[in-house]
């Protein structure tokens, strides 16, 4: 039977982390500081970036460079450069939930959801002295916020269209055509309801990628996968994931064989409640089993790693002020 044992690496107190992201086996974590982790080691380095105040969630590597949002005050967004530790705004006046290294028609930049209401695309300069420039490419009109990103390809036409909260929105041919908006489903009862955390695998064995939705902001939240329609443009066919035991802020979401049956297996981590590590089980024909894999005091972000190179799929787990390796034991 599958478990997972957990191993410490760092304490560090009361020390926040915001967010984290992981590249090779260098970690990057921000919160009251930046810190970059040597893995697996578990040493620490500061960068020395002076921050104007804590960091948010949202956060991003690009080129080298840390990507940020602050939480309060301006609310500014600056880059980071991890070993200069040298710091330049961006832009100010931004709220983002999330942040994503984007390509859209080979221009570099990120993308992220401006008061969880407009998907934005702000353009790396090609030269570091000039200004970054956005562009609002689609601005939601909902009952309910919309959070989430990633850049998969729906239509199938070599483009990589872009999924956020309840919708994917069309690529256009060229960069200066308008966007077009397309509903998934219509999770919209409260406000937070469109705020997600969303995975894409084959979870069939179909050959079609499916995609997989957390509510990451609600206590009780959904967990659902989606088919894809032949016309995508139409809504997609739910199948809720039964037995989540009232899922509570899943703000992270994870595909992986976990237990070795040769199918996608899905964890959701909690950020509130018991803090748990809930895994769902592929059985196949879209069913799945759940299990609690164990607790934590609230999971900030999650990483599918093969942390001791035995070909078993562990977890990088990142709390508010702990970081830690869960070891597979299938």
């Amino acid at each position: 039977m599958l478990s997972f044992t957990r191993h410490e690496i760092r304490d560090l107190g009361r020390e926040r982390i915001a967010g984290a992201v992981l590249s090779g086996r260098r970690l990057v974590t921000w919160g009251d500081r930046i810190l970059v982790w040597e893995l697996p080691e578990g040493r620490i380095r500061a960068v020395g970036a002076r921050l104007a105040g804590p960091a948010g969630p949202g956060g991003a590597m690009l080129d080298g460079d840390l990507i940020l949002n602050q939480a309060a005050g301006r609310r500014a967004l600056f880059r980071v450069g991890l070993q200069s530790g040298k710091s330049s705004e961006i832009d100010h006046g931004v709220f983002a939930h999330e942040i994503l290294p984007a390509s859209i028609h080979g221009r570099s930049g990120i993308l992220l959801v401006q008061r969880r209401i407009q998907v934005r695309f702000y353009e790396a300069p090609k030269d570091p002295a000039k200004a970054w420039t956005y562009r609002e490419l689609y601005s939601f009109y909902s009952p309910s916020d919309q959070g989430g990103l990633m850049m998969v390809d729906v239509d199938r036409d070599g483009r990589p269209d872009i999924l956020s909260g309840n919708y994917w929105i069309q690529c256009p041919e060229s960069f200066d055509l308008h966007w077009r908006l397309f509903a998934i489903r219509t999770w919209a009862e409260t406000r937070l309801s469109g705020m997600a955390r969303m995975a894409w695998s084959d979870l069939l064995g179909a050959g079609t990628p499916n995609l997989i939705v957390s509510q990451s902001e609600m206590r009780g939240a959904r967990l659902a996968w989606f088919e894809k329609p032949a016309d995508p443009k139409q809504l997609w066919v739910e199948h809720r994931i039964e037995g989540n035991l009232g899922l509570d802020h899943p703000g992270t979401l994870l595909v992986a064989d976990f237990d070795g049956g040769g199918k996608p297996d899905i964890l959701a981590a909690e950020r509130a409640g018991a803090g748990r590590l809930m895994l769902f089980t592929n059985e196949g024909a879209g069913r799945f089993s759940p299990a609690e894999m164990g607790r934590t005091s609230g999971v900030v972000e999650a990483m599918v790693v093969d942390w001791n190179n035995d070909g078993r799929p562990d977890l990088l787990v990142v709390e508010a002020s702990k970081l830690s390796w869960w070891e597979n034991n299938r």
